[in-house]
């Protein structure tokens, strides 16, 4: 599995309006994408930040490369949201050694 981290510092005042655009326009996009196998976007915690992360967990790097195209290793952002954006990175990681934690209840 690959996992891609996409982060971006939102223009000031525009916190909103991204937040918007990614639900109305990134998510849809996202989710038609074959090979994809979650999708977690991530909003700052604080009032002070100005960071927004997308994490996505892709069944392979040929599924990744399929949906981003052949330059992966660049940030896709999407016509309606590049205006709103002050800095973007993205990072990919290959998974090892992951399992899914079905419940953490102690008897």
């Amino acid at each position: 599995m690959i996992i891609r981290i996409f982060r971006a510092r939102i223009q000031p005042g525009c916190l909103d309006l991204w937040q918007e655009k990614v639900e109305k326009f990134s998510i849809p996009w996202l989710i038609s994408q074959q090979g994809l196998i979650a999708y977690y976007p991530g909003k700052p915690v604080t009032d002070e930040s100005r960071e927004y992360s997308m994490t996505s967990i892709w069944e392979d790097m040929n599924v990744l490369i399929n949906a981003v195209g052949d330059d992966w290793q660049q940030v896709v952002l999407l016509e309606e949201e590049a205006s709103l954006v002050e800095e973007t990175s993205v990072e990919h990681y290959e998974s090892f050694n992951s399992k899914k934690i079905e419940s953490r209840c102690e008897l």
